[in-house]
């Protein structure tokens, strides 16, 4: 195992499942938020190529996925009541791998709902990081329009009567270890997937399947806020924010990459570059399309932390 792993107690009460990983002379360390449903172990080969580079990582699951602690009694439903339980739970890892481990994160790594995650603790505080690398981030749900407003006010509709702890329909049915397909949404590596099921399979616990009302409602609100700090120049108001370079998915039909274009294609903070081909999660696709991921963060490292000279794999 690449990770060392524990559990603490977090402000809210609740129990957070956190991993390091700190190679001898590590230069830097790297705060990776995860994506909806995802689990520690999946950022395994991730860690190894950041230790390649000298680099050090901490990692955690939500609250609500992967090995920390669930807010309803549907284990496997996809549940938050708002993106800032997120961000509170992010601050509470920040903090506690400071005090018990003198580990201060100063890059953050984000995929997919992580990369929301990141943008409001970003906006809110600047100074927290001094660079991101962010993902495929999740600012708006990919497919049609009229699917996004569909599910938007279903969502909406559903919370507002109660039924925020409800999984969206077709959703509860929604399993994480279907067989591998070739229009596989997230990945068109079969052994990398493969080998993440086989992972919840031997740790049923982590598993999460489908979306709760709660969940996509939270999502849909925290990306309006983003939308409403824009500025008519296409610049974030009061947000003098550290780079970032986006990375997106060619292929990604999960998130839209067209709402990240449009919030921050212009932004002077941000480099935006894409991979062809590739589908959402990059970290978790075939090698050639993570070359170019790894490529673009070797520039990222040289560019805005050039004290932490990579050692290239």
């Amino acid at each position: 195992m690449t990770f060392t792993i524990d559990r603490f107690t977090g402000q809210s009460g609740l129990m957070l499942r956190y991993a390091l990983h700190s190679p001898e002379h590590a230069t830097g360390h790297v705060l990776i938020l995860q994506g909806r449903g995802e689990f520690i172990e999946r950022y395994s080969e991730t860690a190894h190529e950041l230790a390649e580079r000298g680099l050090g990582c901490v990692t955690f699951d939500f609250r609500g996925q992967g090995g920390s602690a669930r807010e309803v009694p549907e284990s496997q439903m996809g549940y938050i009541g708002d993106i800032d339980h997120y961000i509170e739970d992010t601050t509470d890892v920040l903090a506690h791998v400071a005090k018990h481990h003198n580990i201060d994160c100063k890059l953050l790594l984000t995929h997919s709902t992580g990369g929301l995650v990141g943008m409001h603790m970003l906006l809110e505080n600047p100074a927290r990081f001094d660079s991101a690398v962010m993902i495929a981030p999740f600012f708006g749900l990919g497919g049609p329009d009229w699917i996004a407003i569909a599910a938007q006010f279903l969502s909406a509709g559903l919370c507002r009567y109660g039924f925020d702890k409800q999984f969206l329909p077709g959703q509860k049915l929604l399993s994480p270890f279907q067989p591998f397909a070739d229009d596989n949404l997230l990945t068109s590596d079969r052994n990398r997937y493969e080998r993440n099921v086989t992972c919840l399979q031997n740790n049923p616990d982590l598993v999460v399947g489908g979306v709760s009302a709660g969940w996509l409602d939270a999502c849909f609100r925290a990306q309006a806020e983003l939308a409403e700090r824009v500025t008519p120049d296409n610049k974030f108001s009061g947000a003098a924010l550290p780079p970032i370079t986006m990375i997106l998915s060619g292929n990604d039909q999960v998130v839209s990459n067209r709402a990240t274009q449009e919030l921050f294609g212009d932004h002077p903070s941000v480099d935006m570059t894409e991979i062809p081909e590739s589908r959402h999660e990059i970290l978790q696709e075939s090698d050639k399309f993570r070359t170019l991921f790894w490529q673009a963060f070797d520039r990222h490292l040289a560019t805005h932390h050039p004290q932490w000279v990579p050692m290239h794999p």
